[in-house]
């Protein structure tokens, strides 16, 4: 059985709600450990066998819970973000961390949009680490933004501009407002082990009834 690690938690208050955040460093398999941190929230049997996934949908769903969950996972370190069990049963979550390498600021040039682009070299300035923070930012942005809503990843969300702190996005015909709330790696303070890195973590939120 996996040893049931000790968790990071924050409530990420956003434009439709309050979002948990559970991260973990990850010694095992971490979807074990995200199974029972669903069942603590849910007070439900979760297990693997209740996971919808597939490749043409990229949202993990869970049908017998209330309210809706997303994980990421970035060089050993895991963070599960899910709805609030007692209001969340009409939000969609997406959640991306992203930890920084300036070797990556190369990608801007082959897949962000323009006023991107031009974003980042306004911060040529600053210095590399200006750039790596934003660049990071708006990355996290795009995953964020596809493990919410869906679509496509290369041929939609990372060529959309995400400067905004919120954009209409979706598949074709199902398009809705997304929201987005920037955290970083140093948020979590409660376990050393996972805290401190130099990372970006974005929470992307959404209506699943597309009345925002």
């Amino acid at each position: 059985m996996t040893e049931f690690p000790e968790l990071d938690r924050l409530d990420v208050e956003t434009p439709l709600g309050v979002v948990h955040l559970a991260g973990f460093v990850m010694d095992g398999p971490h979807r074990e450990v995200i199974f029972r941190i669903l069942r603590e929230a849910s007070g439900e049997p979760i297990a693997a066998s209740d996971l919808q996934e597939s490749e043409e949908d990229p949202r993990p769903r869970f049908p017998k819970l209330d309210f809706d969950v997303n994980w990421t996972h970035s060089k050993g370190y895991c963070v599960v973000a899910y709805g609030d069990p007692a209001t969340g049963k009409d939000l969609l979550v997406g959640v991306d961390l992203e930890r920084h390498s300036p070797k990556h600021l190369r990608l801007a040039e082959r897949f962000y949009n323009a006023q991107e682009i031009t974003a980042l070299r306004e911060l040529e300035n600053r210095g590399i680490e200006a750039q790596t923070v934003e660049f990071y930012r708006l990355w996290s942005r795009k995953e964020a933004l596809y493990k919410c809503v869906g679509g496509s990843f290369f041929e939609g969300a990372i060529g959309r501009s995400v400067l905004e702190d919120s954009v209409w996005a979706g598949p074709e015909g199902g398009e809705r407002q997304v929201h987005f709330v920037d955290l970083d790696g140093q948020c979590f303070s409660e376990n050393k082990k996972g805290a401190g890195f130099p990372a970006a973590l974005c929470v992307a939120v959404s209506r699943k009834s597309n009345l925002d």
